[in-house]
C-alpha cells in the first residue's frame, strides 16, 4: 500500500484484516505503575460494518478499569503476517494504523452481532457478568506503510458515513443471498480469490467494504471478499453484488 494509495477504504482493509491489535490505555490505579503512564495490551477487536473498532473487554482487566476511568485509547492495528513471512519467522510488511479514540460501552444489539460474527468463540464468555462490549469512537488515525510513508486523518474521513440502512439491514441481506442466490456467491468467489468455488459458499457477514463467506465443507477459514467500491445501503449491496456477478460469468 503506497502512500498515494492509503486511501480511508484501503486503511479499513488493513484493520477488517488485522487478527489482533494493540490496546493503549492510561493508567489508574494500576498496581505497577503511577497514574499517566501509558499501559498497552493486546485485544482482539472486530471491525463494525461501518469501520468502527469494537471490542470485548472484561472489568477485571486492567486496560478496562483504565477505560472507566479516562476513555481515551489508541490501537495499533497491523497486517497479518503471509504464508511466506510465517514460514521464515518474520513479517516483511511494515504497514501499521493507530486509531486515536474514545471507548464507550455499548450494548447495542447491532453491536454485539457483528463481534460475535467476527469473533464466534468470544460466545463462550460474552455473557459473562464482568464482560461488556464497547466501541471506539474514532478521533483520528495515522497510518505508516514503511520508511517515508505516512497519511493522517481524521476520524470522521476514517469511519464510512451514513451506513445505519446497511447497519439495520444487515441480517435480512445475508438471508436474502444464502436462501436465492448461492450460486452467485459461488460464482463470485471463483472470480474474486483463489478459493475453490465449489464447497458451498454461504454469506455470513457483510459491510460497508466487503462480505465474509463461510464454505459447508474444506477449508473452514471463513473468506473475505472486498468490494471495489463502498456501499452503505442495501441497494447498494444489490447493485454491487449483481455488478461482480456478472463480471464473474463474463
Amino acid at each position: 500500500m503506497s502512500e498515494s494509495t492509503a486511501s480511508a477504504t484501503s486503511l479499513r482493509h488493513l484493520m477488517r484484516a488485522a487478527n489482533h491489535a494493540t490496546l493503549a490505555t492510561i493508567a489508574i490505579g494500576h498496581k505497577q505503575v503511577e497514574d499517566g503512564w501509558p499501559v498497552t495490551s493486546m485485544v482482539v477487536p472486530a471491525i463494525h460494518i461501518d469501520g468502527t473498532p469494537l471490542l470485548l473487554i472484561s472489568e477485571l482487566a486492567d486496560h478496562t478499569r483504565h477505560i472507566l476511568a479516562d476513555d481515551r485509547v489508541s490501537l495499533l492495528f497491523t497486517p497479518p503476517p503471509t504464508l511466506a513471512d510465517r514460514a521464515a519467522m518474520i513479517e516483511t510488511d511494515t504497514a501499521r494504523l493507530t486509531v486515536f479514540g474514545r471507548a464507550v460501552r455499548d450494548d447495542a444489539p447491532a453491536i454485539r452481532a457483528c463481534y460475535l460474527r467476527a469473533n464466534p468463540d468470544a460466545a463462550q464468555y460474552a455473557d459473562f457478568a464482568d464482560f461488556d462490549f464497547y466501541r471506539v469512537s474514532v478521533d483520528a488515525a495515522y497510518w505508516v506503510g514503511g520508511f517515508g510513508k505516512q497519511r493522517r486523518l481524521p476520524g470522521d474521513k476514517l469511519i464510512l458515513p451514513d451506513c445505519q440502512a446497511l447497519i439495520d439491514g444487515h441480517d435480512d441481506i445475508v438471508a436474502h443471498m444464502n436462501a436465492d442466490h448461492l450460486d452467485a456467491l459461488c460464482d463470485i468467489v471463483g472470480h474474486f480469490s483463489n478459493a475453490d468455488p465449489n464447497t458451498g459458499w454461504k454469506m455470513h457477514a457483510i459491510d460497508c467494504d466487503g462480505m465474509v463467506l463461510t464454505a459447508k465443507t474444506g477449508n473452514p477459514d471463513m473468506l473475505r471478499i472486498d468490494f471495489p467500491a463502498p456501499i452503505r445501503t442495501p441497494g447498494d449491496a444489490r447493485d454491487i453484488l449483481v455488478e461482480m456477478c456478472k463480471k464473474s460469468r463474463a
